[in-house]
């Protein structure tokens, strides 16, 4: 009977050196001594250092250690491979390398584990970490932009606010002695001027409304006063007593549910319902009365309302053009409307952590959706 023999692994470290120097991570590996037993090519590659040196002590200033803030050296007891000899598990924490071999620095990530033997005692740790320099420098690029994007946005949103303020009064007058001409030359100066007068009149008054809903708009996000409760049934219902006149002379039908308590600020919230309304009236079919609904949805979070019309409608490719600031829909009433209701409407959602858009069909009707939080118990409180 034959002896069959066991084949013994054979260790070929020329093998194992051309895997660790061909890795795209740095390897280190120490005993419990610190000194370093492997230290592949790529590690001396991104730190820029050899292994000649492997006192501890001379760890940070030797390789150039930083912390993250790039200036001061980390010190020997935070070192990862300090740290997993110490029996420490370190994931993905980043360091700045520099020394006179990386003058401009590197960013590195950097895992390192105990290195156990086979009886579970530390015999020393294993460090593997990668060169991230690239990402921290999109990453910053990226940061930039957003910081820059966000300041010109603010000084947009500033300037919208100045321009707002500072020309509601020269518009008002200019506005003011339009109509004192068309009252005091009506019939005197003939047809044709009674005409332009007239238009320049008309225009005069949508550019003030316009500059009132510039103005609105660009305070929306400068809300000094903190959000309070407010009862959306008394609030719709005041509303409804606001608009009794055109309610009336539109023959409408407005109809709403129980509304609940929300957490918000009531000078907005009361545009954003008045403007919803408005619009439904406004866009009515003719021949047909508007019938308006006011609904309300209970979700865990958020509470979501629906104001829905039998009006004109508009076509589904439109139905996100809307909430873009001054776009008019075909079919518009007469009035000389801004443009900016609905773009105000969803600023004010938005502002309130909230969502909206719009579902409609050209020729049936519309239904604004929208969503508001729910306060939490503390807000309550």
């Amino acid at each position: 009977m034959g002896h069959e023999t066991e084949a013994t692994p054979i260790v070929n470290f020329d093998m194992l050196r051309l895997i660790l120097d061909n890795m795209v991570d740095g390897v280190i590996v120490a005993d419990e001594k610190c000194n370093f037993i492997v230290y592949n090519s790529k590690a001396e590659e991104i730190i820029g250092r050899s292994a000649t040196d492997s006192k501890r002590e001379v760890w940070p200033s030797y390789f150039g250690i930083f912390k993250p803030d790039k200036t001061t050296l980390c010190p020997i007891e935070e070192l990862p491979m300090t740290r997993a000899i110490n029996g420490e598990t370190v994931f993905q924490e980043e360091a700045w390398i520099r020394n006179e071999n990386v003058p401009n620095g590197v960013w590195v990530s950097i895992n390192a584990t105990p290195l156990r033997d086979k009886n579970g005692r530390i015999a020393g740790g294993v460090g593997v970490f990668r060169d991230i320099t690239g990402q921290k420098l999109a990453a910053q690029k990226i940061e930039t932009a957003a910081q820059e994007l966000a300041k010109s946005h603010k000084e947009l949103q500033n300037l919208a606010f100045a321009v707002s303020h500072e020309l509601q009064g020269p518009i008002s007058i200019v506005t003011s002695y339009l109509n004192l001409l068309s009252i005091r030359y009506k019939d005197r100066l003939g047809a044709d001027a009674d005409e332009f007068i007239e238009k320049v009149v008309n225009a005069s008054k949508i550019i003030e409304r316009m500059l009132d809903d510039l103005w609105i708009y660009a305070r929306i996000n400068k809300q000094e006063t903190e959000a309070r409760e407010i009862s959306l049934t008394g609030l719709v219902d005041d509303i409804l007593n606001e608009m009794r006149a055109k309610i009336e002379l539109n023959n409408a039908g407005v109809h709403r549910a129980i509304l609940p308590i929300i957490l918000g600020h009531k000078a907005q919230i009361h545009y954003l319902f008045k403007s919803l309304i408005d619009n439904a009236i406004d866009f009515r079919k003719q021949g047909e009365a508007p019938v308006v609904s006011i609904e309300v949805e209970d979700n865990p979070d958020c509470w979501w309302f629906s104001v829905q019309d039998n009006g004109i409608g508009i076509k589904d490719d439109e139905c996100r053009e809307i909430f873009k600031l001054f776009h008019r829909i075909d079919g518009k009433p007469e009035g000389g409307r801004t443009g900016m209701g609905l773009p105000i409407a969803k600023k004010i959602v938005e502002h309130h952590k909230g969502q909206i858009f719009a579902e409609s069909k050209s020729g049936v009707g519309s239904t604004i959706r929208f969503s508001l939080a729910k306060p939490s118990a503390e807000q309550i409180r």
